[in-house]
């Protein structure tokens, strides 16, 4: 066996066992995302203009869980 033979299976079973960690890991704020999905198409448009406080708390909550 090689180096870089060595190196590619170390490398496909890391890759391996984070698919299978995302895949079987407990869904933590499953609530949030339980929400049906609408059967209509047609695209949805925003009601209200987001303001920067929003955009600011979104952007704290993208960190949170990265």
């Amino acid at each position: 066996m090689t180096a870089t033979n060595v190196l590619d299976w170390i490398v496909a079973l890391f890759v391996c066992w984070a698919s299978l960690t995302a895949i079987l890991e407990p869904r933590r704020d499953a609530s949030q995302c339980d929400v049906p999905y609408a059967i209509n198409s047609a695209p949805q448009v925003a009601l209200t203009a987001s303001t920067q406080a929003e955009f600011d708390e979104m952007i704290r909550h993208m960190k949170l869980h990265d």
